[in-house]
């Protein structure tokens, strides 16, 4: 960081030159200030890298229809460090001419802050509308998502519902079949039953018949040989 100090003589003085100057100089990002001398130069004080002051005072040595610099004379020194930004002083008499141009400044500054704010108010003013519809296309894909979503799960049920119907209905079937089957086996079962319960009442008539021919054929021989017994005790005892 070094101190240049430059001297422009020239049709340098109320003709905008420092105003000129100013705006240079905040450019580069140089701290210092300009300033009219008595004597029709202008006193330039600017704190900065060298390569930024070389390129300072090449920007103004500036000729144009309103400005025109003749010479330039520099000085280098060490930087101080003892300025605030670059302002434009004006020396004498001239206050109230500082103030305007500082109000000036301020002004340019301020319509400056403005530009940039309007700036980043159409900057996210853009950004959000693509915001919004890239959102709006999200949010459509997702409703058209989640209509199919829904046709299909609606198709789903619709195609369960008719194969519940279809198995149901074959249920039924085959259980009304089992019943009937389980009808007629009843049936034949029972008539079989029956035919057996027959046959038995059948077999146990028999039998019984046979156990009391078999009884009175017994009783018979019995009786028999009992009446032969008795005539036997009586003949023996003279009875």
């Amino acid at each position: 960081m070094r101190r240049l100090t430059a001297y422009i003589s020239g049709k340098v003085q109320k003709t905008g030159y420092r105003a000129r100057v100013v705006s240079i100089a905040r450019d580069f990002g140089l701290s210092g200030y300009v300033q009219n001398l008595d004597d029709g130069r202008v006193k330039v004080v600017a704190e900065g890298a060298d390569f930024d002051l070389e390129s300072l005072l090449s920007a103004i040595d500036i000729k144009n229809t309103l400005i025109q610099v003749a010479d330039i004379q520099e000085e280098y020194s060490a930087a101080a460090n003892e300025f605030q930004g670059f302002f434009k002083v004006v020396s004498g008499s001239g206050e109230t001419d500082q103030r305007i141009d500082q109000a000036a400044e301020l002004l340019k500054e301020l319509i400056s802050v403005n530009k940039d704010v309007l700036k980043e108010i159409k900057a996210t003013r853009v950004e959000l509308k693509d915001e919004i519809r890239a959102t709006r296309e999200e949010l459509k894909e997702e409703i058209r998502a989640t209509r199919d979503e829904v046709k299909a799960t609606r198709d789903e049920v619709k195609a369960t519902r008719v194969e519940l119907k279809d198995e149901i209905k074959v249920t039924r079937d085959d259980l009304k079949a089992e019943i009937v089957g389980l009808k007629d086996q009843v049936k034949s079962s029972a008539d079989l039953l029956a035919e057996k319960i027959d046959s038995a009442k059948e077999e146990i008539a028999v039998s019984i018949d046979d156990i009391r021919s078999d009884y009175r054929d017994d009783l018979t021989e019995r009786l028999a040989k009992i009446e032969e017994d008795v005539s036997q005790i009586k003949a023996k005892t003279g009875i």
